[in-house]
């Protein structure tokens, strides 16, 4: 059976300052930019990250503004999403596209990767407004869902970097 597709609404770093819904977060990696910038690239994004399933690039490499992927979530929720910022080794931002369920209005995320003491720090942001219904029940969402599964993906990325080095096939 084909998926149904639910249009997301076009967005852009200004949903950062105007969203219902909002999470930075940032954690000090003791890896360099270079190794940290690829393990947010490579094709084990979503193997640290409760509450993700598989994440799937859908470009070619090397990748830039105009990349897409999708994304599957444990509950089944799919995303496409396009990335509309690519510094490479350093920067990349993307808006949401497109769901298998109509609950996003419209949503964007950032990742940077910036040199560090400890070796380079990982900074991220959400952005996010829902569709109605589910705007009314976006504080739980946001507090069972939506900053779980953020805090384990930026959180989780040191541990998941140590791990590899110790055993690359993990």
């Amino acid at each position: 059976m084909a998926r149904r597709w639910y249009p997301i609404e076009e967005a852009d770093d200004s949903l950062f300052a105007s969203a219902p819904l909002y999470h930075a977060r940032s954690v000090e990696v003791p890896f360099s930019p270079e190794e940290t910038w690829a393990a947010l690239v490579g094709d084990g994004v979503s193997s640290w990250t409760k509450g993700m399933r598989q994440l799937t690039w859908t470009s070619p490499r090397p990748f830039g503004v105009g990349t897409t992927r999708e994304i599957e979530m444990n509950s089944g929720l799919v995303l496409r999403e396009r990335f509309y910022r690519w510094e490479e080794g350093t920067r990349k931002t993307f808006a949401a596209v497109e769901g298998t369920s109509p609950i996003f209005r419209r949503l964007v995320e950032d990742y940077v990767v910036e040199p560090s003491g400890a070796g380079s720090r990982f900074s991220w942001r959400w952005a996010a407004e829902l569709n109605r219904p589910y705007s009314f029940v976006g504080g739980a969402l946001d507090r069972f869902f939506f900053a779980p599964t953020g805090r384990s993906h930026i959180d989780g990325l040191p541990a998941h970097m140590a791990a590899r080095r110790r055993d690359p096939l993990s």
